[in-house]
């Protein structure tokens, strides 16, 4: 099933010129690997930046520009090269920390990858038919749903799918269907969770 719901053309070209902050970056990255649709306007952002570039006026170059970038190469290491695509299951590849478990069929785990120290990104996986804690927003969140489904106040959200807020925003997701419901997820400051549950998972994923 392809996804329905996507990142908006800003938010792409954001993550096509690389000045999303990384967390955030690793949400919409994840969305756009299994979503076609999104892959194409990708590529055609990344060209219209090129365009650009090009259509800019030329400057000025040292003398001895070429030879120091040159230089500059020689002196780079050479990574390995990669034989065959990584065909793990995203969740396997993500670099994360140990899972916390919040209570039976709910756990929580900090993805380890460079973010501002004001953000989140985590992982948040949720048993069939269990609500998640309600909270409160302070700032943007990215979401996309790795597996299962889940619904809230904006509508419902499958496997690929992203949802993002920004500001203000109280809501409950509650999964749908009968598989966990596996979330990655970038937020913007600290979220307001309300009851005990909210406070142990978003504490955990704060960590």
């Amino acid at each position: 099933m392809s996804p329905r719901h996507h990142p908006s053309v800003d938010v792409l070209a954001a993550y096509a010129s690389g000045t999303l902050e990384s967390g955030f970056g690793l949400v919409v990255g994840t969305h756009v690997e299994g979503c076609a649709e999104c892959r194409r306007q990708v590529s055609q952002l990344q060209a219209l930046s090129g365009e650009a570039l090009r259509a800019l006026p030329q400057a000025e170059m040292a003398g001895d520009a070429l030879a120091r970038v040159m230089a500059r190469l020689d002196d780079a290491p050479v990574p390995a090269a990669r034989i065959e695509t990584d065909r793990r299951p995203l969740l396997d590849r993500l670099p994360l920390k140990p899972r916390k478990w919040i209570t039976p069929g709910v756990w929580v785990a900090a993805v380890d990858t460079p973010h501002d120290a004001d953000n989140r990104v985590y992982v948040l996986s949720v048993a069939p038919g269990w609500p998640t804690a309600r909270h409160e927003h302070t700032g943007a969140e990215f979401c996309t749903v790795l597996k299962g489904a889940f619904r809230d106040e904006i509508g419902l959200f499958q496997a690929g799918d992203f949802a993002a807020t920004e500001g203000e925003l109280n809501h409950q997701p509650i999964v749908q269907g009968d598989e966990a419901c596996v979330c990655l997820f970038a937020t913007e400051g600290r979220l307001k969770p309300q009851g005990l549950l909210g406070r142990l998972a978003f504490g955990y994923a704060n960590v």
